[in-house]
């Protein structure tokens, strides 16, 4: 059985207790509110999907955690301060600017990582160096393309009857840099001269002073007048004469 005396000072320890806790309640309210990390990544969505140049659906972007900021309560929105350059895929560091109330109340630095995705050109198969690279030999998948210095090739017609530039070892992404136009014209070879002026084509034979690429100027010599010209190539037999 619990005393009366025992029961009066249980009842006065309660009191004293739900004092307490309303002080630190009004306390902790008195002192401001909590900046986190799920405060401030809808904004950093936003600014990065108006900004960059990749399409939304192919941007994968992730907050690093950091302390907690407390500022006053009030209305919070969030000013992007930093960076003002050109986005790119990586660590990315923010400064945000917190603002209460429409007064900036402090700035916080926050990393983001950034990937980016696409449906880019894959070999299925080893390349050869120089080998060409046809429709059965490539394939297209979605890859994280975040770390690629050059453009990659989002289209098989757009890689294939290039040449690569260095071997090139299975499922790895085709970009510019490992690409270039075939060698068509070796120099020495027998080609045939084109000249082309309104409706009149006249062909005659030559020999190719140079090796070249589809579209390159190289110097030829007209066989029958061995003068030496200037032409663009056309294919591994053609040489069109301006």
């Amino acid at each position: 059985m619990i005393s009366l005396k025992s029961a009066r000072f249980i009842r006065v320890v309660q009191s004293w207790l739900i004092i307490v806790c309303w002080f630190f309640s009004v306390g902790a309210a008195n002192q401001g509110q909590l900046i986190t990390k799920e405060n401030v990544e809808l904004t950093l969505r936003q600014y990065v999907f108006q900004r960059a140049t990749w399409k939304p659906e192919n941007i994968e972007i992730r907050l690093i955690p950091f302390p907690a900021l407390t500022v006053p309560l009030g209305p919070v929105n969030f000013r992007v301060v930093q960076p003002k350059q050109n986005l790119i895929p990586g660590l990315q560091p923010f400064l945000l600017a917190v603002d209460v109330a429409g007064k900036e109340e402090a700035r916080l630095w926050v990393k983001t990582e950034i990937r980016v995705f696409d449906d880019v050109v894959v070999s299925s198969y080893p390349i050869a160096h120089h080998e060409l690279v046809t429709s059965k030999t490539v394939r297209v998948e979605r890859r994280d393309i975040s770390s690629l210095s050059a453009r990659p090739f989002t289209r098989i017609d757009d890689v294939a009857g290039q040449q690569a530039v260095r071997t090139i070892e299975v499922n790895e992404i085709l970009t510019q840099k490992l690409m270039e136009r075939p060698t068509l014209m070796k120099r020495g070879s027998s080609i045939t001269l084109l000249y082309e002026t309104g409706n009149l084509r006249v062909e005659t034979a030559g020999t190719a002073e140079e090796g070249g690429k589809f579209g390159d100027f190289i110097q030829v010599k007209n066989a029958n007048s061995g003068k030496a010209l200037r032409g663009m190539v056309l294919d591994s037999r053609y040489v069109k004469i301006n």
